[in-house]
């Protein structure tokens, strides 16, 4: 990561990231009973600690007083664009208060799409509870944003990239073409999510994506979803 900010001229402070491993087993950190209730089951090791480290980052720029920061977790593969849209996005374009996703954007609002430069567009997202959104290897938010969401999910109950827990708090913004700009290596690795191999990434198909909402998010849908794994598999019914 620090080889790819040198190249690309971003300055950055680096975070130590919190092991989940050492978390999980205490309530001031882990809600495991609001897990069940947030997203219907219990979260991994890995999950707590990465959302632990997200909630300490939102800290330490509210403490410091950044007007807005740069999130990239260790595992993000970086645009050579990646200066040129902050450049723009610096120049008029953030409002406090928002959440700007700069990795996986799939699904926007009809004609809330604007050019910022290039290829790139930004635009109100659409589906961000049901995961249009979910990732969390790079994204832009403003101290406002921070300052809102820094303790929501403090001891954690819903992981880093559920980001629909936040409607209300924030506003969220999303960058198109979505999978671009940031993207999360497999090669990588990532020092948050231990031990678990991560997947080359694709956009969600709308039917996997309603799909994960129906059965994450509402009761009958909790009531079906053991069996409906069951008998399609998890990986049918993740998302598409």
């Amino acid at each position: 990561m620090k080889a790819q900010l040198d190249r690309l001229g971003i300055r950055y402070s680096l975070f130590d990231a919190v092991l989940g491993r050492e978390r999980i087993d205490s309530a001031s950190w882990y809600d495991a009973a609001g897990a069940m209730r947030s997203e219907g089951r219990r979260l991994g090791a890995g999950e707590v600690g990465c959302a632990l480290s997200h909630a300490a980052v939102y800290g330490q720029i509210v403490t410091q007083g950044l007007p807005w920061a740069l999130v990239l977790e260790d595992d993000a593969a970086l645009h050579d664009d990646l200066p040129t849209v902050l450049e723009r996005l610096e120049c008029g374009v953030i409002e406090q208060g928002d959440l700007i996703f700069l990795e996986r954007c799939d699904y926007v609002r009809p004609g809330t799409a604007k050019r910022l430069v290039g290829q790139y567009r930004i635009a109100q997202p659409m589906f961000v509870r049901a995961g249009a959104a979910a990732q969390t290897a790079g994204y832009v938010i403003t101290n406002a944003a921070a300052e809102a969401i820094r303790m929501t999910n403090v001891p954690v109950r819903f992981p880093a990239d559920s980001w629909g827990h936040y409607r209300g708090l924030v506003r969220f913004r999303g960058v198109q073409p979505t999978l671009t700009l940031i993207q999360q290596s497999p090669s990588f690795g990532s020092s948050i999510v231990e031990g678990r191999h991560r997947p080359r990434f694709k956009r969600h198909s709308l039917a996997g994506l309603l799909a994960h909402d129906f059965l994450t998010y509402t009761a009958p849908g909790r009531l079906l979803q053991h069996p409906l794994r069951a008998l399609f598999g998890k990986a049918r019914l993740d998302r598409g």
